[in-house]
């Protein structure tokens, strides 16, 4: 290190030299830091890794190998794929469709019900208990309170509320909504109604979860934007549209990915309250239903090869949807 000191005109120029000791153990600080990040890092991730390694990776690894195995000796085949294409190409065997055109329509109108319809309510109610109408910690207890309560005890109080006798399906019937097949085989096992039960369950039941996402995102917004807002002459309505919905857009595109790439595993509503009836199945209760079968049906190898199918053709079609839903209004920093 060079040190300048001046006499008049005469510079005198020093080299001071630094202890090695020094320098040494600066470096070693250093590199000490330095490791201590990488072993901190890597105890947090080890744990994570190691599950997705073990619940997602081996699994996935000996399915894909199943969906190619003969059921009996477990050669190499695509007998489960033709299975799958063969039922599928038969469409309706007398009168009635088969459990797999089903399984795929009711799939179908089930993301469609959840994107087009529930979404829309529930990022509307959100919005009115982000505005503080009267009334609003009573309508947030009542939102939440189904997705507090496990699955089965609300499943167990939704067909309560609809069993015959109970007020919810009298009033049903007095209206005249109840027909003589649905009265006989009762709500939940009627074909015409099986799946509509489910449709409905699946709203009530989800309303409060989402609804926590959209609020969250709604109360990240500065209140700045909504007082020039008002100072504009912005109404209730025109601010929702206009400001809340292009704002929280990343949020409402979260959920729509969720509930796209759920389309294809959805099963629970299907195995509490219709798991008997086939017009109300859905592809993912189709697959696990093969899986747990105990009859001359059991297998692993043909769901195994389904679920190839559906992951072949899901995979690009979430991916399509991700783009354009992100086309449709940017991100938006804030």
């Amino acid at each position: 290190m060079m040190n300048n000191e001046c006499y008049g005109e005469y510079v005198e120029h020093r080299v001071i030299e630094k202890p090695e000791n020094e320098k040494g153990n600066k470096k070693t600080r250093r590199l000490t830091k330095r490791a201590s990040e990488i072993i901190f890092i890597i105890a947090m991730l080890f744990f994570p890794i190691l599950q997705f390694v073990i619940f997602w990776i081996i699994p996935n690894f000996d399915s894909i190998i199943m969906g190619f195995q003969n059921p009996v000796d477990g050669s190499f085949t695509f007998e489960n794929f033709k299975k799958f294409f063969d039922l599928l190409g038969q469409g309706k065997i007398e009168g009635k469709y088969n459990e797999i055109i089903y399984a795929i329509k009711n799939s179908l109108i089930y993301f469609a019900v959840n994107i087009f319809i529930s979404t829309p309510l529930v990022i509307f109610f959100s919005y009115l208990l982000f505005r503080r109408i009267p009334m609003a910690g009573v309508f947030k207890i009542v939102f939440y309170l189904p997705s507090i309560i496990g699955g089965v005890v609300t499943a167990t109080l939704f067909r309560a509320l609809l069993l015959e006798g109970a007020p919810a399906y009298n009033l049903l019937k007095a209206i005249g909504f109840i027909t003589p097949d649905m009265e006989l085989l009762g709500l939940f096992s009627s074909d015409s109604t099986a799946f509509l039960m489910v449709i409905i369950y699946s709203i009530w039941t989800c309303v409060g979860i989402n609804m926590i996402m959209f609020y969250g995102a709604m109360r990240r917004i500065p209140t700045e934007i909504f007082e020039s807002a008002d100072i504009d002459g912005a109404g209730f309505f025109r601010q929702f549209i206009n400001l809340v919905i292009p704002l929280i857009w990343p949020t409402i595109t979260t959920l729509i990915i969720f509930s796209l790439s759920g389309m294809f595993v959805s099963y629970g509503a299907v195995m509490i309250l219709t798991p008997n009836v086939s017009s109300a199945s859905m592809i993912g209760w189709y697959i696990v239903r093969y899986t747990t079968a105990t009859d001359s049906q059991a297998s692993l190898t043909y769901p195994a090869a389904v679920g190839l199918v559906f992951t072949a053709v899901g995979l690009p079609f979430v991916l399509v949807v991700r783009w354009l839903l992100n086309k449709i209004s940017s991100n938006v920093e804030y």
